[in-house]
């Protein structure tokens, strides 16, 4: 989380000086997974925040796990729609072994997720479906691909420009 904040000063203001008590309990019993723990760290100390009028990091409010829960299952039930209309290049989505996991989305449309390989979430590539039907993978975590946008090291493929170096916050 340090690096998001060092790229992204912007999101300091945003930072809850306490942990959130999001109920990781329950969200992860209900979908059968264990996040990533540099993304519970992040959901733990940041409401959902528009980066750069462009990306969003999704994740579960205190207090509102049941939303983040019914939004991700209606969420997960469309993708795997797409897939089996063979839109999605061979990805299957959670809960299948391997499939891919929301965590992000753009107001272009593009989504983010993490492919569930392994038993090291911490370990899980992320990839990355853009609004051009362009799917592709980054070896990084979550937060490990929003710092490589945000600073330019990961290219910036079948997406807009955004988020640029020191994006806005809100």
């Amino acid at each position: 989380m340090a690096d998001l904040e060092r790229v992204a000063p912007a999101f300091l203001p945003h930072r809850s000086e306490t942990v959130r008590p999001v109920d990781w309990d329950l969200v992860q019993e209900r979908l059968g997974i264990i996040f990533p723990a540099d993304y519970r760290e992040y959901t733990s100390h940041y409401p959902p925040l528009l980066i750069d009028d462009f990306l969003v990091i999704l994740g579960p409010a205190p207090g509102q796990e049941e939303g983040y829960l019914e939004a991700t299952l209606e969420r997960l039930d469309e993708l795997r729609g797409l897939a089996e209309d063979d839109m999605t290049e061979d990805y299957t989505f959670h809960p299948e072994a391997g499939g891919l996991f929301p965590w992000g989305s753009s107001s272009e449309g593009d989504l983010f997720f993490w492919r569930t390989t392994g038993s090291d979430p911490d370990k899980w590539p992320t990839v990355v479906y853009t609004s051009n039907f362009d799917w592709w993978e980054h070896d990084g975590g979550a937060l490990s691909l929003v710092v490589g946008l945000i600073d330019q090291s990961v290219p910036h493929a079948g997406l807009p420009p955004q988020p640029r170096p020191n994006p806005t916050v809100k």
